[in-house]
């Protein structure tokens, strides 16, 4: 197991070393970095745990993963573009607490000076300890379904305001969430068994389980935690300002559906954007610009983004992404119809058309069209 650690180590440091030298560095890349330091400083007590078990390693131990918890989460809550808060830091109390709790037990309350009553206190702790614990990881649960839900929000915010949300997506954290709510319930479930003589395993055994999970789990979420961008990185500042102020997100978690039924846009004004939106996108092709937003159509319509994703959402029965990228694939497939154009690649028709990338041009067009651009080209010259 000691093999397993090491690479985690050392996969961790890789990732903290491909921050450090990355331009342009933001609030999330600072979080992530703790993450693997955090993950480092586990892994190595893990190991230390098995040649020289002192308090000070169980402590540090059984309570870094606690740390770990809330720095994932503000981790998340950046890339998410939440507004900051300084309450945010109380989501690290319930961590602080546990800490102090016990602390106070190991070097004031009780004098574990023999190995055999910090092995028996690591193996079958007292009932208290359990509340900690146990409790950080429940609280801990509570947190990620919310994550989720605001994972959740922000996809269908991103579709109804960008037409090429893969950069942006944050498909990868909502994954790694998944992955860390799977992790904790099997840490929790593991330790459960092992402190309650269900299963003949100890506790070390059960960190053992949870420094593999863990370590995948940070290998997946640095990953894509570096190679991905915010919207500010991929539209600008200014798209971040209106997303920030037109979205759902950060503040309440009311389905778009719901909010509209409020509007006071009338189904004849939306009626007259929508007839406005065709015509625009019927004589200026304006869906060709890969980095299209609505706020750009907004102000060429000269109505506001609200009313406008209301008018698509209504009248075409889908995001704003999806209204974009129908349009796209209509062109691309009179591209690949056209003989003319048998000289160029496909991807290069898919950039002409409006996408910016090889896997987004392929996966949009055959969810529309049930068939791969090279496909649809091939079956359209065999007719």
């Amino acid at each position: 197991m000691n093999v397993v650690n090491t690479a985690g180590i050392a996969v961790s440091g890789l990732f903290v070393s491909f921050i450090l030298l990355k331009k342009g560095h933001t609030r999330a890349d600072f979080w992530l970095i703790i993450i693997n330091l955090i993950m480092m400083g586990f892994l190595g007590l893990v190991m230390l745990a098995n040649q020289n078990f002192t308090t000070a390693v169980f402590f540090l131990q059984s309570q870094l993963p606690f740390f770990l918890f809330p720095t994932y989460l503000l981790f998340a809550l950046e890339r998410l573009e939440v507004k900051r808060s300084s309450t945010w830091l109380l989501l690290f109390a319930p961590a602080v607490a546990g800490s102090i709790c016990i602390a106070a037990d190991l070097y004031f309350f009780h004098d574990y000076d023999s190995p055999e009553l910090l092995y028996k206190v690591y193996n079958d702790p007292p009932f208290f300890y359990h509340i900690v614990y146990k409790g950080n990881q429940v609280l801990f649960l509570a947190a990620l379904i919310v994550l989720l839900r605001k994972l959740k929000a922000y996809k269908r915010d991103i579709n109804n305001n960008f037409s090429f949300t893969d950069p942006i997506d944050l498909n990868w954290l909502t994954n790694s969430s998944w992955m860390y709510m799977v992790m904790t319930i099997l840490s929790l479930t593991t330790f459960l068994l092992s402190n309650f003589k269900v299963v003949p395993t100890d506790a070390q055994t059960s960190f053992a389980v949870v420094s593999g999970c863990m370590t995948l789990i940070i290998f997946y979420l640095s990953f894509h935690g570096i190679r991905r961008y915010s919207i500010a990185e991929y539209y600008g500042k200014q798209s971040s300002d209106v997303f920030e102020e037109t979205s759902i997100q950060g503040t309440s978690l009311v389905d778009r559906a719901e909010k509209y039924k409020t509007s006071s846009l009338t189904i004849v004004e939306q009626q007259a954007i929508y007839d406005e939106l065709l015509k625009l996108f019927g004589s200026d092709s304006i869906y060709r610009e890969s980095r299209l937003q609505l706020l750009d159509v907004a102000e060429k319509l000269r109505v506001s983004p609200n009313n406008l994703s209301q008018t698509i959402n209504t009248m075409a029965g889908k995001p704003f992404s999806d209204f974009v990228n129908s349009y796209r694939v209509k062109y691309l497939q009179q591209l690949l119809e056209d003989p003319a154009q048998k000289r160029f690649t496909i991807l290069a028709l898919g950039l002409e058309s409006g996408f910016n990338s090889k896997a987004s041009l392929n996966r949009v067009f055959k969810e529309q069209v049930g068939l791969s651009p090279s496909d649809y080209q091939r079956r359209h010259f065999q007719k």
